[in-house]
C-alpha cells in the first residue's frame, strides 16, 4: 500500500526477517526503555526471536522509502484471552534472564487489562515494537503504520488494537491518535522480592501504559 509519495508501507515477508531485525536492532533496541533499563544492554536472543515469530501472523509491516531503504517497522500479532497464561509459562521458561524480567511486568500488564475479556472479544491485535530510523521522525511515519495495522486488523476479523507503550513518546502518539489509556504501571513501582526497582529506563520513561481503540 502506497501512503506518500515516497515511502510505501507494506507487510513483513518470510524473507524480511533479517532486515527487519537489523532495523529494529538499530533504530528500536537501543532507545527502547525496556530494553536499555535492564542490564545487559543487549536484547536477548528469546527476544529477538518472539519480534521475528510475529512475521507468520501478517500483521508486521515496514516502511520503505524509495522502494528499498527500511525507514520504519512495526511488530504486531493476534492474542486472544488466554495470553496471561502463555506469558506466565514463558517467564517460568526464561527465568532469570533479562527477557524473563521483561516479560514478568507484561504478564502482569496482561493480566490486569485482559482486553479480550474487558471487552467481551474472541482476539485482539497486539502492537510489539515500533521502530522509526531518526532522520525521519515527526514525519508521520510512525502514524503511517499505525493506521496500516489497525487495517490489516480488520482485515484478518480483528476488533480492537492494543499496545503496551513503554516509552512516553510512543504513548504520546496513540493518544494524539485518539487511542483509549486503560492502565498505567510506574517503573518504580515494579520491583522484585527484595523490593529493588527491576527496570530502570532513563527519563523521561517513567511508567508503561496500555492503549486500546476499538475496530
Amino acid at each position: 500500500m502506497r501512503v506518500s509519495d515516497d515511502i510505501e508501507v507494506r507487510v513483513v515477508g518470510s524473507g524480511d526477517g533479517p532486515a527487519m531485525m537489523q532495523f529494529l536492532l538499530e533504530h528500536y533496541y537501543r532507545e527502547e526503555p525496556l530494553t536499555v533499563g535492564c542490564s545487559p544492554p543487549e536484547p536477548d536472543e528469546a527476544d529477538k526471536e518472539f519480534l521475528l515469530s510475529n512475521i507468520q501472523h501478517g500483521a508486521c509491516l515496514i516502511a520503505l522509502q524509495g522502494g528499498t531503504r527500511i525507514v520504519g517497522a512495526l511488530v504486531a500479532g493476534p492474542k486472544d484471552a488466554h495470553e496471561a497464561d502463555h506469558l506466565t509459562e514463558e517467564v517460568a521458561k526464561h527465568a532469570g534472564t533479562k527477557w524473563g524480567r521483561i516479560l514478568s511486568l507484561l504478564t502482569r500488564i496482561e493480566r490486569e487489562t485482559n482486553v479480550c475479556q474487558r471487552y467481551g472479544i474472541p482476539s485482539a491485535m497486539h502492537v510489539h515494537a515500533v521502530g522509526i530510523d531518526p532522520t525521519l521522525r515527526r514525519q508521520g511515519v510512525a502514524t503511517l503504520l499505525v493506521k496500516a495495522v489497525e487495517d490489516v486488523a480488520r482485515s484478518q476479523g480483528h476488533r480492537l488494537l492494543v499496545g503496551d507503550c513503554s516509552s512516553s513518546y510512543s504513548a504520546r502518539l496513540l493518544e494524539r491518535l485518539g487511542y483509549k489509556l486503560i492502565h498505567t504501571i510506574r517503573y518504580d513501582e515494579f520491583l522484585d522480592e527484595s523490593g529493588q526497582q527491576i527496570i530502570r529506563p532513563p527519563a523521561p520513561h517513567d511508567c508503561i501504559q496500555t492503549f486500546v481503540t476499538l475496530l
